[in-house]
């Protein structure tokens, strides 16, 4: 008896610590989901595949229309509206990642500490203001999750996708 109850009592307290990891992922997912969805309803784009289509923070959704040479780009503000912006790839000559830092001194000690994290697009016309998505933002996140890298990988995406 001694054992059984051993055994259950650590099904139980394993049950309690796994049971809200796993309902927490789903919650990320079907928000994830709805925000694609959301991307896909007001660019008014049917033709993006899942694997065009990325998700972070449960408020940014970007997705590249291949067929189109379009980038989507979608923020949900806090209000609960959004922002879209649509970009034609076709006027873009160039993506690079780019990050802006600030400095702060602890004692003798400077640190530099990135404050944002954006997507520039040049233009062929040199004359007229690169587009820029801001994917990273200090004032609007506390911490950065892996948005360098996010803005890495899709530089590279939409620089494969130009050439």
């Amino acid at each position: 008896m001694n054992q059984l109850t051993l055994i259950l009592l650590s099904v139980a307290l394993i049950g309690m610590v796994c049971l809200p990891l796993i309902l927490n992922h789903f919650k990320q997912k079907n928000k994830g989901n709805l925000l694609k969805e959301k991307l896909k309803s007001e660019a008014q784009v049917e033709n993006l595949n899942s694997g065009d289509i990325e998700t972070w923070r449960e408020n940014y959704c970007m997705g590249l229309d291949q067929e189109n040479q379009h980038l989507i780009f979608l923020n949900v503000l806090d209000e609960g509206e959004s922002r879209l912006q649509k970009i034609d790839l076709a006027l873009v000559r160039l993506c690079r990642p780019i990050r802006n830092f600030r400095e702060t001194i602890h004692g003798k000690e400077k640190r530099r500490i990135i404050n944002k994290v954006s997507l520039v697009l040049d233009r062929y016309d040199e004359q007229a203001k690169p587009f820029t998505i801001d994917m990273y933002d200090e004032d609007q996140s506390d911490y950065m999750i892996n948005e360098w890298e996010l803005a890495q990988s899709w530089a590279k995406r939409i620089n494969d996708l130009r050439n």
